[in-house]
């Protein structure tokens, strides 16, 4: 008669529970990641898969060398009054740097605190944008990128028909795409500063963060572009300027950034693309609508990486916008 082993069958048994936690682990989160696929729109699952990656990616670099603090210097910057944000538009995702691109680490750029970023002759004509035109004129913007599957298609596009945009871009993916930032910029395109980001529960948790999104936005672009005195100074808040849960602090915001004439400027008519449009026709059908009569247009697109179908409409909004009589313009236009 073979002795019992209790120890051993303990060991057994204990193994077995160990994997059956595991299979069950495996399981809910399988249903879980289900559930968020149904619930969620294709850029929500971006935004949190990517920072999911991000997290682990973070933990297993800080085991192999210790990191440096990163700085965030705190700046301000300022206001507009004439434009019709829409609803304020759920968290959009950065571009998920989950691939071979590596963001582009340089030392911040020194910043110029004592020197405003606009004149005030600047500052008024973009508060004032939709009245400083005596012709029907267009601003095309496009907020979210630099992308690299969609932004570079857009400016080939932009190029073809000879016509120049403000890209609102944000600082986490100027880090990750500079090449593309730099090439907007020597084509003549506006860059304007929309935050770092784009996540709202950071940005605005007090005035302090929204200038903080702002700033670091900034450092990007001055590292990138190598101009230690590149200011976009003219910021779209993430969301638009008013409305929301936000809308406390994004107004005090506004009183702390025009103390250094640097401009907000939000929309008075967009495609919804980042909204319910899902179809070139759906995209031509809301910008008919909301440019209505205006003889000065802020047009709202996106060039974020799932916004292929901006793209591929883009050609129809510029005829769409050409056959109306509207001049192409820019912020440096607003400047001259």
């Amino acid at each position: 008669m073979e002795d019992f082993d209790e120890t051993q069958q303990n060991t057994v048994h204990k193994k077995k529970i160990q994997w059956s936690h595991i299979a069950m682990c495996i399981m809910v989160l399988s249903i879980f990641f289900i559930i968020l696929s149904i619930i969620l729109n294709k850029d929500e699952q971006q935004f949190l898969f990517g920072n999911i990656v991000n997290f682990v990616r973070d933990k297993s670099e800080k085991n192999i060398t210790i990191s440096e603090d990163s700085q965030e210097n705190n700046e301000n910057g300022q206001i507009n009054t004439n434009s019709i944000p829409d609803v304020e538009k759920s968290e959009t995702p950065v571009e998920d740097p989950n691939n071979q691109s590596q963001p582009m680490e340089t030392e911040p750029a020194k910043v110029q605190e004592t020197s405003n970023y606009l004149t005030d002759e600047q500052y008024e004509k973009i508060i004032h944008i939709y009245s400083q035109s005596p012709e029907k004129s267009v601003y095309i913007t496009f907020d979210d990128g630099p992308s690299p599957n969609v932004t570079p298609l857009i400016l080939d596009e932009l190029k073809k028909e000879n016509v120049k945009a403000t890209f609102f871009v944000l600082g986490i993916n100027v880090n990750y795409y500079p090449e593309i930032v730099k090439r907007a910029y020597s084509e003549g395109h506006y860059i304007a500063n929309h935050g770092y980001s784009h996540k709202y529960s950071e940005i605005y948790e007090n005035v302090d963060t929204v200038l903080n999104d702002y700033q670091k936005c900034e450092e990007s672009l001055r590292n990138v572009l190598g101009k230690n005195d590149f200011s976009s100074g003219v910021y779209r808040f993430p969301g638009g300027s008013s409305g929301g849960v936000y809308s406390d602090i994004k107004q005090d915001a506004k009183v702390k950034l025009k103390e250094k004439n640097i401009a907000y400027l939000d929309w008075n008519a967009l495609t919804y693309d980042a909204e319910n449009a899902h179809t070139k026709e759906s995209i031509l059908e809301n910008l008919e609508k909301t440019i209505a009569d205006k003889k000065v247009i802020v047009l709202l697109m996106h060039d974020s990486s799932s916004k292929i179908l901006t793209y591929e409409t883009l050609p129809d909004v510029i005829k769409v916008l050409k056959d109306k009589g509207y001049t192409f313009r820019t912020l440096y236009d607003v400047f001259q």
